[in-house]
């Protein structure tokens, strides 16, 4: 699944995985915001860093955020729209 975003995207279980690290900014945001503008819930978003910037984004589209088994130097996200 790749159309028009930096990053590498997949499925895996059933879910689908967003991988950004590596990215310089603002290119996590900006392929982020490409899945959940086209609804694609639930996303999993792995990460180098927290995106502080992106969870005011997220918001305004009403979409939740959870961060998910932290682990040092990678951050992963559980994205889903709300319902």
């Amino acid at each position: 699944m790749k159309d028009d975003f930096p990053g590498r995207a997949w499925c895996e279980n059933g879910q689908r995985h967003l991988d950004t690290r590596g990215l310089p900014p603002p290119d996590p945001m900006v392929a982020i915001l490409w899945h959940v503008e086209r609804g694609l819930s639930p996303l999993i978003v792995h990460m180098d860093r927290e995106p502080v910037h992106l969870y005011p984004e997220l918001g305004e589209r009403n979409w939740t955020w959870e961060l998910a088994d932290p682990t040092p130097g990678q951050v992963r996200l559980v994205l889903r729209a709300r319902p």
